[in-house]
């Protein structure tokens, strides 16, 4: 009799055991903590290694730098591999934390996003993004920001793993803002863009400034630029925006950069990123391939 409860005590708890919730673990991809000196905080960054990716081949990977990993890397990891066969090989490195609340997210990343200060965006942040919450926010640390991606995620990174200079960046809301900022204080370093939904508006349309400015100084703009904007943000809010840029870009006839825009129809703000993210990552890295489906196949049509 000893037995037979001893026996069925152990397979009760192996019942138990089998079905404790698990951690969800995406498979594949590294995180790590740096303490970043110049923010004087950890910045957490995870990594999404290209299929068949081999540090002993020799082989070197361009590197994207996508922000706001808090939502966004779990995506864009998973897209590293579903579509694999329609981009070159690239190390993708989400920066944010996921450990941290929304509200803390939110409060977090509003100043280190901007580049410059505006009091009525403040002040908008709080009384309707964040509903009134007790905090206060000012905006402009995004070049502290920066020079913390440039001088300690990016040579932890470039230790670590099998890079090349190849370095793109894709940002969405108010990280596509930091991006424009990059893409004009700072092309050459980086050379590949996603702007997504981005707050072109900020601190009165900043980013036509320095778009101005860039152009006056007679420089060349090199890369890729993708430019999206979703249907359902407004035309004068985002889409408007988008689609200036898009088309000041082409008009100033740069030869080394190309530029491809989108705006997603029925998309919201929110609802977007998944395709921005896609849809970035294809204009960016994409292979010259035909991406149909089912062509010889008998139902194809």
């Amino acid at each position: 009799m000893k037995l037979i409860m001893t026996i069925l005590t152990v397979f009760c708890v192996q019942i138990l055991t089998a079905q404790t919730a698990q951690p969800t673990i995406l498979f594949g991809a590294q995180s790590y903590d740096i303490h970043s000196k110049i923010i004087n905080t950890d910045i957490r960054v995870s990594v999404s290694i290209p299929q068949g990716y081999d540090p002993k081949s020799g082989k070197k990977y361009p590197v994207l730098y996508v922000l706001d990993a808090f939502y966004s890397f779990p995506i864009i990891h998973e897209l590293n591999k579903m579509m694999s066969n329609e981009i070159e090989p690239v190390i993708i490195v989400g920066i944010g934390d996921d450990r941290i609340s929304l509200l803390d997210w939110l409060v977090t990343r509003y100043p280190l996003l901007t580049h410059d200060y505006d009091a009525y965006e403040d002040s908008f942040q709080v009384n309707v993004i964040l509903h009134g919450a007790p905090v206060k926010l000012h905006s402009g640390r995004g070049q502290t920001y920066y020079d913390a991606i440039k001088n300690e995620v990016i040579p932890f990174i470039e230790s670590k793993y099998a890079t090349n200079t190849d370095r793109g960046m894709i940002g969405h809301s108010l990280s596509g803002l930091f991006t424009s900022h990059v893409l004009f204080k700072d092309n050459g370093f980086f050379t590949r863009f996603g702007i997504n939904s981005a707050a072109l508006f900020h601190n009165n349309d900043e980013p036509f400034k320095l778009e101005q400015k860039y152009f006056e100084s007679k420089k060349q703009l090199t890369g890729k630029v993708f430019i999206s904007a979703a249907g359902l943000e407004g035309d004068n809010m985002f889409v408007n925006r988008a689609n200036k840029l898009a088309n000041i870009l082409r008009s100033r006839n740069y030869k080394s950069l190309k530029v491809e825009s989108v705006i997603f129809p029925e998309e919201s703000h929110v609802s977007v990123i998944a395709s921005m993210l896609s849809r970035s990552l294809y204009s960016l890295y994409g292979l010259p391939m035909d991406r149909s489906i089912g062509k010889g196949h008998r139902f194809y049509n």
